[in-house]
């Protein structure tokens, strides 16, 4: 239910938004180009592209901010595009930016103009098409709807799906509020938030209002563009039934079902207008019968600011003037009718229409039982066309609303009309009576009055107009007219007869340009309603807001000022403090409150355990949407910098949704130790969601997984979120033995949050975000040091498993015998809470049958005992691990630690055979086995690619040769590649290698731990990690301190395989004991 909440505070809401919008708007422009984005028409657009003033990139940056600091508010989109960046990028490559510019001209009006859809709108992409209803999330669409593949054509970027009133209202009319659908929660209006915003396109007006896009595409049976844009102070154009495709668009009436452009001007929306109209074999016979009203030479040629001159204009006051009860409505309404004449208009006044008060009635027209068979009939069509789809029909639909009613709030509003809908029979006498008697009343009514009185248009206030220009497939074009004397916006609508675009166009420019009234919403020159709605948008476990978008290494801008504008806003609406207090807290507040620092959270997040995050849930402080806002506006803040994270999870605010939701229904499973918590994962480990697995290479962009990555599915069985995916050294580092540890061309050079240096790899990604608190917990893997590194120089935990304890199946590998997957996290409690969460058999990994024996009954978090210290037996060895030379700073802390350790007992000064020979990748066969390893492993990961841009390892390597500023080949080089292609399976050489490998480890590390019966081996950094790779044996890092220039070290404790138990101890009863790890104190 929605609730009004009225107190003084709530007076503070109009200028705080203001100032949230204004600062937007200043900050987050162009790269200081002076070029003012908001109310930016396409043509100004266009000509700051040409100037070189800005790029598609920037525009799409500051919009995605826009939406990032709005939504939560407004809720008028349900997700981003995650490509929508990359399509800037190609954008601004084509038009050519900084080089020849000769043939900007020719890729027309839209090239490079992001574009919201409203989510009816098909688009054979990463977004979902769902009619803002959970039912259809995750279904798979043929092809793009016709008018997104012509969008495509034009060169638009887009940019995402817009909220709507769900199912167009139609799911049950006169009960689903305007603007509300469950997937984002109740739209809001700019304008007056307690005020209508209208429906059922009421996201993509909201959006265009808001100035969180360019322009939007919207469709219309039944007044679904004219109302929003009406009450949204924008220009709505709902073109005649068939000029634009409908193939592609979830379907309410064919006969009355139309798309048209929402946009901020009348130019913009024709110059939409001219990409989208024409015809489309996907909808052959409206689109055919519809072309040949396509004027040669298109729309924009009628763009003309005198085009009011000699037109006829109709005026009926009855019903459409004299049913407002608003008189400075209609004084305003005569007041541009008086601007209409003084611009050369006829205006034929006080006209009638044939049987308007039947025409008006969607009942007595017919219009609902034309309505209700039709959809049944059209809709079982679209959902057969999908390629996958949880429901296949609107039987389906209704039951699902029927078994999710807390998700689709159907106790609250019903589904009336689809009920009514499902029990029709096709097409019989009773409808085609009814097509039959709107046919009749549009052509004696509307029709006639246009002809007997040679009008050109139909002028009249508001959205009266509607039905006339529905049950005929008539157009129609509203534009801003005024604001009432409680800041509601209204606009004018011009409608004429089929085809008469072009006039109205006229029409509805001259009067634009003539009075000029749109305003942003917002702005110091009105006053906002003192009234503030806030509804279930803003309660606990709402369902998903927006879909998050990519990060990648290109900069991403943020602006403190809007999250603490937007937080104070929210505190202004709901604060039970006295006026003058709270007023004086905003002070304060504005003054003092960091970046992300406010979110209405009464628990500090950084620093958390997991533990913790389970007592805050319980407790009420805290929700897992709340927590996954947290870390994604953290990404968006430090990832330019850190280049941590290549991806956020589209549906990771979904997911939250759904953990709260279970959380509080108390639904099995919703206990476990990981449910709710968010989590990173290597970009080798594969999910079957919309996320790419790249191993941050562009070589893979695009592959689709056959299916979740082994460790992957049991994270989502133990109700993880997967927030995203973390950077790596590219390939896991093993393009290349010479490139920087931590770079990938998707992701570029991760970073040190302490120091901003060398971060280690190759899981840089994995362990950067989580020392700097940009998510809980994260999975890396490893081969030869890959957790246990960056571990180490980023002041974090990494578990190394035994290999065979993690499922490696779905991970992009580089060797069967040393590659494992394992946790990073801040605590060991936490890597021991995830290692119990992805541990165990998997059918898909033979390894994982045989090394189950290893995992104890009641598994790993019995081991967090902080005295188990005492008894273990600890080996030093001390030459070459502890030979830090003249650093007596290293000396004298590690001499403390192993003071530390003295409750165990410490066999120091050992020795491990061939130490020398171990620790040399070339002269120990390591390098020798991986290389061969990789490449048959790789291939056979490729081969099992549902789809990938590469089948092979030559396939990687000619693209690389193909794209070497890409890659980087020619600073970087992919010499392991080549050497790695060379070889020709598992020879001699190789199984040589191998032979010399497990003598080495056998003789060495298994014989030094056998005879002096060790429980760990102790050692610095990551220093052994090739004594555990080859043998495929544990290890644990922990923090051990921070050298003289800040760089993190750590300690490592390492066991044979099936140690985790002990090494758990050893690991937990140090950390506790010394407790080194602090956050780092970086700040962007």
């Amino acid at each position: 239910m929605r609730m009004e909440i009225k107190n003084p505070a709530s007076l503070l809401f109009a200028p705080l938004i203001s100032l949230l919008i204004i600062t937007s708007n200043l900050i987050s422009t162009t790269d200081g180009h002076d070029f003012k984005i908001e109310e930016a028409s396409i043509e100004e657009i266009q000509r700051a592209f040409t100037e070189n003033r800005l790029t598609s990139r920037q525009l799409v940056d500051f919009y995605l901010d826009r939406i990032e600091e709005l939504n939560p508010l407004l809720r008028s989109v349900v997700e981003v595009n995650p490509d929508a960046r990359d399509q800037a990028d190609v954008a601004d490559r084509e038009r050519g930016v900084n080089g020849d510019r000769s043939m900007v001209a020719a890729l027309g009006e839209l090239h490079g103009i992001p574009v919201l859809l409203k989510d009816t709108i098909a688009s054979k992409d990463k977004l979902n098409t769902t009619a803002g209803s959970y039912a259809l999330l995750g279904s798979v669409v043929a092809r793009d709807a016709g008018v997104v593949e012509k969008l495509r054509k034009g060169g638009a970027v887009i940019l995402g799906k817009a909220s709507l009133t769900e199912w167009y209202s139609f799911r049950s009319l006169g009960h689903v509020p305007n603007g509300w659908c469950a997937r984002a929660g109740q739209g809001v209006n700019p304008y007056v938030p307690s005020g209508n915003p209208c429906g059922s396109s009421s996201g993509s007006a909201i959006s265009v209002a808001a100035n969180m896009v360019a322009v939007s595409l919207a469709s219309e049976t039944h007044g679904s563009i004219l109302c929003p844009a009406d009450h949204n102070s924008v220009v709505g154009f709902k073109p005649t039934v068939g000029l634009t495709s409908r193939a592609g668009v979830i379907p309410i009436l064919p006969r009355h079902d139309t798309v048209g452009t929402i946009s901020r001007t009348v130019s913009d929306a024709v110059y939409v207008l001219d990409v989208i109209a024409g015809f489309d074999p996907q909808d052959y016979e409206a689109t055919k019968e519809a072309a040949k009203f396509v004027p040669v030479g298109g729309y924009k040629q009628f763009l003309n600011p005198n085009g009011l001159e000699g037109k006829r204009l109709g005026v009926v006051r009855n019903p459409f003037v004299s049913s407002l009860n608003k008189s400075s409505v209609i004084e305003e309404f005569e007041r541009h009718l008086r601007t209409i004449r003084q611009r050369g208009a006829t205006v034929a006044d006080n006209l009638e229409i044939a049987n308007v008060d039947v025409i008006q009635s969607s009942k007595r027209s017919g219009e609902l039982t034309a309505m209700l068979a039709e959809f049944k009939l059209s809709f079982n069509d679209y959902l057969k066309d999908l390629i996958s789809s949880p429901v296949r029909s609107l039987a389906d639909i209704i039951a699902f609303n029927q078994n999710n009613p807390d998700l689709e709030k159907t106790k609250e509003y019903g589904q009336a009309t689809f009920i009514a809908s499902e029990k029709t029979s096709g097409i019989g006498e009773k409808e085609r009576q009814a097509f039959e008697l709107m046919e009749n009343l549009s052509r004696n009514g509307f029709e006639k009055l246009m002809m007997e009185n040679e009008l050109d248009a139909l002028v009249t206030p508001g959205t009266g107009a509607i039905p006339l220009l529905a049950i005929g497939g008539h157009p129609g074009i509203t534009v801003p007219a005024g604001y009432d004397s409680g800041g509601m916006p209204f606009g004018i609508c011009f409608g004429g007869i089929k085809g008469t675009e072009p006039k109205l166009i006229e029409i509805a420019y001259a009067f634009e340009q003539a009075t000029m009234i749109r305003r942003p919403p917002f702005s110091k020159s009105f006053e906002m309603n003192n009234e503030v709605v806030f509804g279930s948008a803003y309660g606990v476990g709402e369902q998903c807001a927006y879909r998050t978008d990519i990060v990648n290494n290109r900069a991403y801008k943020t602006n403190s000022t809007l999250s603490t504008a937007r937080c104070i806003a929210l505190m202004a609406a709901s604060s039970a403090l006295s006026f003058s207090i709270f007023s004086s807290l905003i002070l304060i507040l504005l003054l003092t409150i960091p970046s992300g620092s406010c979110h209405q959270i009464n628990f500090s997040i950084k620093e958390v355990t997991i533990h913790d995050l389970q007592l805050a849930f319980k407790q009420n402080k805290l929700t897992s949407r709340q927590l996954v806002e947290f870390y994604l506006k953290e990404i968006r803040r430090l990832n330019p910098i850190l280049k941590w994270v290549i991806e956020v999870n589209p549906d990771a605010l979904c997911q939250a949704d759904k953990a709260d939701y279970e959380r509080k229904a108390k639904v099995p499973g919703s206990q476990s130790r990981l449910h709710g918590i968010p989590i990173l994962l290597k970009d080798n480990i594969a999910t079957k969601d919309k996320l790419n697995t790249t191993a941050g290479s562009f070589a893979l962009l695009g592959s689709v997984v056959p299916r979740d990555a082994g460790v992957v599915s049991k994270l989502r069985k133990a109700g993880a979120i997967i927030l995203g995916k973390a950077s790596l050294g590219e390939w896991s580092h093993f393009r290349t033995a010479r490139g920087p540890l931590a770079w990938s061309a998707r992701g570029g050079q991760g970073k040190n949050p302490y120091t901003l240096g060398e971060p280690c790899g190759s899981s840089s990604g994995s362990s950067i975000s989580v020392a700097a608190n940009m998510v809980a917990v994260s999975l890396g893997t490893e081969t030869d040091g890959s957790i246990i590194c960056p571990a180490s120089f980023n002041s974090v935990v990494g578990i190394k498993p035994t290999v065979g304890l993690t499922s490696r199946a779905g991970v992009i590998p580089i060797s069967p015998r040393q590659d494992t997957v394992g946790p990073i996290c801040r605590t060991v409690s936490d890597a021991v809470h995830v290692l119990d969460a992805i541990a165990g058999i998997d059918n898909n990994d033979n390894a994982t049958f045989k090394a189950s024996r290893y995992i104890p009954s009641g598994g790993y978090g019995q081991f967090l005992k902080v005295d188990r210290l005492r008894g273990k037996r600890l080996g030093l060895v001390r030459n070459p691990f502890f030979d830090f030379g003249n650093n007596t700073y290293l000396n004298q802390t590690f001499e403390l630690h192993f003071d530390t350790l003295r409750g165990a007992i410490l066999v120091d000064h050992l020795e491990i055979a061939n130490i020398g020979m171990i620790l040399d990748y070339k002269a120990s066969g390591e390098e020798t086995a991986l290389l061969a390893e990789f490449k048959i492993s790789l291939n056979a990961y490729l081969r099992e690619l549902v789809s990938s841009p590469v089948r092979t390892m030559a396939d990687v390597i000619a693209f690389n040769n193909k794209n070497p500023e890409l890659e980087m080949i020619n600073e970087i080089d992919q010499d392991h590649f080549l050497s790695a292609e060379a070889t020709k399976g598992i020879g001699k050489v190789e199984k040589a290698a191998m032979s010399n490998l497990a003598r080495l480890s056998k003789d060495g590390f298994e014989k030094l731990m056998k005879n002096n019966k060790l429980d760990a081996l102790v050692t610095p950094s990551y220093y052994a990690s090739s004594v555990l790779a080859i043998g495929g044996f544990p290890g644990v890092s922990v923090p051990a301190g921070y050298d003289t220039t800040r760089e993190p070290f750590g300690i490592c404790f390492g066991g044979l395989k099936g140690s985790e138990p002990k090494l758990i101890e050893i690991a937990y009863g140090f950390e506790q004991a010394k407790k080194i790890r602090r956050p780092p104190l970086f700040m962007p």
